[in-house]
């Protein structure tokens, strides 16, 4: 079973997230964000984060570009899982995704998202990244 890792400040979305990746067959794993995402990328086998791109703490992009540093510092780039950001800020998103897939951001998806089109984003980023 592949573990999702969820980072969203907001509970709702966490539960929403949550309840639909489990019930296509996902493990999730839960954070509001911050620094516990890298100890959860240390310590479980996370095979894709799912990042809210603006958190009280920190945006989606700053903490995966901080989890990237760390575990890359500690030679642990095999605990670096890829990352879908979910943005509720329609029209700055190509701007934004130019700037992010530099640092490995694999999709972009808006708020609200349609079902499919994130279990399809799921999936294709658990297959090409974790063979």
């Amino acid at each position: 079973m592949k573990t999702v890792l969820v980072v969203d400040d907001e509970v709702n979305i966490q539960t929403l997230l949550k309840d639909i990746l489990e019930l296509n067959g996902y493990k999730v794993l839960i954070s509001d964000g911050g620094e516990e995402i890298i100890e959860i990328c240390r310590t479980c086998n996370v095979s894709l984060i799912i990042l809210d791109m603006m958190m009280p703490k920190a945006t989606g992009h700053e903490l995966y570009t901080s989890l990237k540093v760390t575990l890359a510092a500690e030679g642990k780039e095999d605990r670096i899982p890829p990352a879908i950001i979910l943005t509720a800020h329609p029209g700055a998103e190509n701007t934004q995704f130019l700037l992010m897939t530099e640092s490995g951001i694999e999709k972009l998806l808006p708020k609200p998202f349609q079902v499919d089109e994130l279990l399809d984003s799921v999936s294709y980023c658990i297959k090409k990244y974790n063979k």
